[in-house]
């Protein structure tokens, strides 16, 4: 028995866009705005720290509509384009916001939870983007969202095929679960370890301030011009916590270099800092190739025979000097720190490089176990999403109930 097929439009009561409401219409309290943030990829994400709210009298003057419990959410923007989620138990009165569309299911012809599956799977989402228009800004229109075509079995077997997926799709969620708990704890055994060891320096440790010791080359407040190819440019959106981050690439002309890097040459295992946007993300150069540096990055170059560059990553990254920059922070929005006081934060570390080399030897090995372990449980996550992708194709090729021919 082979399943009908009808555009999404046809097998709803109610297919209809949310409401366009501009900030001056918004209140502190009221009727509760469901956004584009509030669609997860099959659920719903609350947010209710979040929220944003009108009026019961705006509420009548724009004739706004009201979103009920079991109707399904559609984002029309990315990330993706087209996911759902079906609205949960509500306890106030709720609207969504334009870009958000609403599908009221006609319960003889779509279990809404039935959708919410489909929704998810690679199927649809193809047939979603091959809708999508919008240069700068992508989107699928209501019309051509309403055009996607979904299949259509009796209700009894969606109903059937949704208790398959909620028991598979739950076994596999308790399961991720556990190996993403492991994730964290394997990051927080080596976080754990680096506090121990910066914490408690030992009495024949030197104290100075960060600017004694490492020069610094600042290349804040510069904006190059960009390329689409050259000598690869390195920005505070590159550094992460504890390493280079590849993406975004982007990159300078081989012919500016010299003009552009006048502050100062970095080199292979100098330290590199981000002053806001995130603040004090630390990381260390890894190439011997050129590299240009600009946006809210700093570069530290310890001096060799005193501080060791390595340790000198370890430290920065550490609990106890990460809460000394991050109190010296300013900014309401966004936290950044002055140059100045940078300089002033205060550091430790021994006064013998050979025990220097100890401690990053030891934290190496560790942070290298850590990485292995992290690896493996990053691709058993994946491995599960992978999973999930493909029942989910078998549900809806009709291989879970076998009607489907």
């Amino acid at each position: 028995m082979s399943w009908e097929t009808k555009n999404l439009k046809l097998v709803c009561e109610v297919f209809t866009d949310g409401n366009w409401i501009e900030k001056k219409d918004q209140s502190i309290e009221g009727i509760r705005l469901i956004q584009t943030g509030n669609i997860g990829e099959g659920f719903f994400k609350n947010k209710e720290e979040k929220s944003r709210f009108i009026s019961e009298k705006t509420f009548e003057r724009l004739k706004c509509f009201e979103v009920l419990k079991g109707d399904c959410l559609i984002s029309r923007l990315p990330d993706p384009v087209g996911k759902a989620c079906i609205i949960p138990e509500i306890s106030k009165k709720m609207i969504t916001a334009v870009d958000c569309t609403i599908a009221r299911f006609n319960p003889k012809i779509i279990y809404p939870y039935f959708f919410n599956y489909y929704s998810q799977s690679l199927k649809y989402l193809s047939e979603v983007n091959s809708k999508i228009t919008g240069a700068t800004r992508k989107r699928i229109s209501r019309k051509n969202l309403g055009e996607i075509d979904i299949p259509v079995p009796m209700l009894n077997e969606q109903k059937q095929i949704v208790k398959i997926l909620d028991k598979n799709f739950e076994n596999i969620s308790m399961v991720k679960k556990n190996l993403v708990n492991n994730l964290k704890n394997a990051k927080e055994i080596f976080e754990s370890y680096l506090e121990s060891v910066f914490s408690n320096p030992g009495e024949d440790w030197e104290k100075s301030e960060l600017n004694k010791y490492v020069k610094f080359i600042d290349y804040r407040g510069k904006t190059p011009k960009k390329t689409l190819s050259g000598i690869r440019l390195i920005t505070a959106k590159n550094i992460k916590k504890g390493f280079v981050q590849r993406h975004p690439e982007e990159f300078i002309n081989p012919n500016e270099y010299d003009t552009w890097m006048t502050r100062g040459i970095p080199k292979k295992g100098d330290i590199l800092f981000t002053t806001e946007a995130p603040l004090a993300n630390v990381a260390q150069l890894d190439t011997d190739e050129k590299v240009a540096f600009a946006q809210r990055t700093i570069i530290f170059q310890p001096i060799p025979e005193k501080l060791n560059q390595t340790f000198l990553k370890y430290l920065i990254l550490s609990n106890p000097i990460q809460k000394k920059i991050l109190e010296k922070g300013t900014g309401a929005t966004v936290k950044g720190i002055k140059s100045s006081l940078l300089k002033k934060i205060e550091i430790y570390f021994p006064k013998s490089l050979t025990e220097q080399k100890t401690i990053v030897s030891k934290l190496n090995a560790l942070s290298k176990e850590i990485k292995r372990l992290e690896s493996i449980y990053e691709q058993k996550i994946k491995s599960f999403e992978e999973l999930k992708k493909s029942i989910l194709k078998k549900a809806f090729n009709g291989e879970l109930t076998g009607n489907k021919k």
